[in-house]
This record gives C-alpha cells, sequence and structure tokens, in this order.
C-alpha cells in the first residue's frame, strides 16, 4: 500500500511540476518578454533616416566628353595599345572607336575598354588591324 501511495504523490508532484512559473495557466494570457525601449520609442532601427548617400552616376549620365576623356586615357595607360593610334569619338547615342592597331588582340582591347564605358551606348568599331607581312 506504500508503493502505491508513494506512487501516486510522484505522478502527482510530476504531473503539477510541469506547470510551474514558467508556463502560462490555462485561461491566463502568455506573459511576454519586457520592451527594451521606454514604452512609447521606438527602436533606433525604424526611426532611422533613409540612406542620404548618392547613388553611383550610371554611364548614361556621365556627359559625352567625359566618356571620351576616360576612354583616350584608358588607351594612353593600356600598355598593350602603346604602339596603337586610336581616337574615340562619343555622342549620346554611339562610342566610334577608330584608329589603327598591330593585332587583333589590341583591337579586342580597345574594343572591350569602349565596351566598358557604354552604358547604352552602341560600340562602332572603325579599327584598322595591320597587314603582318
Amino acid at each position: 500500500m506504500k508503493q502505491i501511495l508513494c506512487g501516486l504523490v510522484l505522478l502527482a508532484g510530476t504531473a503539477f511540476g510541469q506547470m510551474g512559473p514558467g508556463q502560462p495557466q490555462p485561461g491566463q494570457p502568455p506573459q511576454s518578454t519586457p520592451p527594451t525601449f521606454p514604452e512609447g520609442q521606438q527602436s533606433p532601427r525604424q526611426t532611422m533616416p533613409p540612406d542620404q548617400r548618392a547613388p553611383a552616376p550610371t554611364p548614361e549620365a556621365t556627359s559625352s566628353e567625359q566618356i571620351q576623356q576616360q576612354i583616350t586615357q584608358q588607351f594612353s595607360n593600356e600598355p598593350t595599345l602603346a604602339s596603337a593610334n586610336l581616337r574615340a569619338e562619343v555622342d549620346e547615342a554611339s562610342i566610334v572607336v577608330a584608329g589603327t592597331v598591330d593585332t587583333a588582340e589590341q583591337r579586342d582591347l580597345a574594343l572591350s575598354i569602349a565596351k566598358s564605358h557604354a552604358g547604352d551606348r552602341n560600340v562602332v568599331d572603325k579599327i584598322k588591324v595591320k597587314q603582318q607581312t
């Protein structure tokens, strides 16, 4: 009989012990974590202004003269194009690359430089590759 009584006490203790102070009682609303910020105030993340940095200018927003200068500068800074005679003419719709180069690789590099600055502009290839003799 002692064993049965001890078993019932143990069973009842275990069943009621699961409903300790951390568990909501049936019919009561669950407890919530206290707010991190004083009531009536929002967190700083919600009140920060939007990013104030200006977006990077698009290639279309850069003037034709600036693009022409950038391409010409890049042509002159490129060691592979040192022997080339190249020029770029830029307007709002196109970039015309003209001149003479020694190899097809130089031509491809010059066109690649122009295309990197083109944006929506068309790149027109008027480059002549010298004949190897």
